[in-house]
């Protein structure tokens, strides 16, 4: 116990110096020296991401609840519209930030309803696959401002089941033959989008929000036959009532060193519907 008392104070009179009084240290040791193990590391990492690997491949997911969306239909269809959820996952390839194709590959809960011969019909899909590809393509950035121009555009390919066929609100699901569930999208858009920083050292936090017009159409054949009276109801290949729309979202990365985003976003005039999405860079 003595001996370990005794190398203890032999360290602190080592370490103190030889006058035995606590250091102070200059000015200089506040500002000096600049650079640390770990930020210097971090941005050794950075640099590397961000200069050496000018492709990126990145993967997210989105889910999308479609609360409505009107449809334009033949004479004798009325009040078309389409409800439903959407969940799809997304794989990218970014170069340089410039141009972004990418894929999705999901599924969809949707329901198609319109009235017909005086009829409210209602068709149920099963989920199935869901696969859309597009294009990001960054048109300009302003550098006074560091607003930027981004142009989207992608199509979407929806084949799925008749689950359900209802007509004035009792299912005629064992009647119906000859069904279908095919829906085409497409989409441009054009957006305006600006970073902002709250600083909190490595734990910054950005947020981009984001808002655009969108053109938007659909072909949308959802059809069935009643074979207990051969009655066919069918969309006749309907289209968007509204081809222009808004677009307002906002994207946030939580820290400064994230490789992750999430995504919110409200869409309006066309349809009405809201998304959560996240992103990951790989």
């Amino acid at each position: 116990m003595k001996k370990n008392i005794i190398l203890t104070a032999i360290l602190l009179v080592f370490f103190s110096g030889v006058s035995f009084a606590a250091t102070v240290g200059g000015e200089t040791d506040m500002t000096l020296p600049e650079s640390s193990f770990f930020s210097r590391d971090s941005a050794i990492r950075e640099a590397l991401d961000s200069y050496e690997t000018p492709v990126a491949m990145k993967a997210g997911f989105d889910v999308e609840f479609l609360s409505k969306k009107e449809l334009n239909t033949a004479t004798d269809v009325t009040k078309a519209k389409i409800e439903g959820q959407n969940v799809n996952f997304k794989f990218s390839m970014n170069y340089s930030d410039v141009l972004e194709p990418y894929i999705k590959v999901g599924t969809s809960n949707l329901k198609v309803k319109w009235e017909q011969r005086g009829d409210s019909v209602t068709v149920e899909a099963q989920p199935g696959l869901v696969y859309a590809g597009g294009l990001k393509a960054k048109l300009w950035e302003f550098a006074s401002t560091g607003i930027k121009l981004t142009l989207d555009g992608q199509y979407k390919n929806t084949q799925l089941d008749v689950d359900k066929a209802m007509i004035g609100g009792s299912s005629t699901v064992a009647s119906a033959t000859s069904t279908a569930f095919d829906i085409k999208d497409y989409q441009v858009s054009l957006l305006a989008s600006k970073k902002f920083i709250f600083p909190m050292g490595v734990q910054d936090c950005y947020t981009v929000p984001y808002m655009g017009l969108t053109w938007s159409d659909s072909e949308v054949n959802v059809h069935f036959t009643q074979s207990t009276t051969g009655g066919i109801y069918s969309t006749y290949d309907a289209s968007n009532k509204n081809t222009w729309g808004v677009v307002l979202g906002i994207d946030i990365i939580p820290s400064l060193l994230s490789w992750y985003l999430f995504s919110f976003e409200l869409r309006l005039v066309d349809e009405t519907a809201f998304s959560i999405s996240g992103t990951m860079k790989f």
